[in-house]
């Protein structure tokens, strides 16, 4: 490049775009290395006492680390002829689960767990969670909420019931990951406090991929308390749904036996 072609590149403003795309490359590359070490969340906030605080944060722990779990990619991929199409947000109505695990996994490149504020609130609502972008930083955080409905069920001496929270928690931390280490593009959208029902959803049907994977990390978990066997995922995550959670099973189970769908279990819930 001679003198003349450098002096038009100055003034023509490239020099400007190509800094500016160099420093957002920057950003991007040191956003998921800290996220990448970021953990389960970066503050924990409305425990009313330090035992509270103390479950609160075991539950969060347990539910973000069963999703980052080799167990939890296996069964998800696991799925992918059982359900082959599943709603992931308005722009991917048809994912395969075996992407589905790749995301959670962050093998998808530019995916990372936005770090999450989290909280633990009382009830008062149909909700037993909520998570999205924080408010205050422009898509580089997110806010988890809890409810102390959920965290009583985490307290539970039935191990299922305790596995309805872990549910609840990654169902949460789900909605926490973003498809860009820039901003926070979500890669599982569902419904919020506005929407009773997904809008422009195309196919009804379809599994929502923040319901299955909440019901997948639950029986995931089972696995690992030794409650249920491998093979017995799939018939587990039937029983606690795929397209909405089905909250009203969790209590079913407590005298042992089979965590699988039978005659007398409580209705599931609608699909969303």
């Amino acid at each position: 490049m001679d003198d003349e072609q450098r002096h038009g590149v100055w003034r023509s403003g490239l020099w400007a775009a190509a800094a500016a795309a160099a420093m957002l490359g920057w950003v991007a590359w040191g956003n998921l290395k800290e996220d990448a070490q970021a953990g389960p969340f970066s503050s924990l906030h409305g425990a009313k006492t330090d035992a509270e605080r103390e479950m609160a944060g075991r539950l969060l722990a347990e539910g973000y680390q069963v999703l980052r779990s080799d167990a939890f990619s296996d069964a998800m991929a696991g799925l992918s002829e059982r359900y082959p199409a599943v709603y992931a947000r308005d722009s991917a109505q048809a994912v395969n689960p075996r992407a589905i695990a790749d995301i959670v996994a962050l093998r998808t490149s530019g995916a990372r767990y936005a770090p999450a504020q989290a909280a633990l609130v009382d009830g008062g609502g149909p909700h037993l969670g909520m998570a999205g972008e924080a408010g205050y930083t422009s898509g580089r955080h997110a806010d988890v909420i809890i409810t102390r409905e959920v965290l009583a069920q985490f307290a539970s001496p039935d191990v299922v019931r305790r596995s309805c929270a872990i549910n609840v928690a990654a169902h949460e931390y789900a909605h926490t990951i973003s498809l860009t280490p820039v901003g926070l593009t979500n890669a599982f959208t569902d419904t919020n406090e506005r929407q009773r029902v997904i809008p422009n959803r195309r196919d009804g049907a379809s599994p929502v991929a923040s319901y299955l994977i909440g019901s997948t990390a639950q029986c995931v978990w089972l696995v690992a308390q030794g409650r249920i066997g491998r093979e017995a995922i799939p018939r587990c995550i039937e029983v606690f749904g795929v397209q909405s959670f089905n909250w009203n099973r969790c209590g079913a189970f407590a005298g042992g036996g089979e965590v699988a769908a039978r005659p007398g279990l409580p209705p599931p819930s609608p699909g969303l």
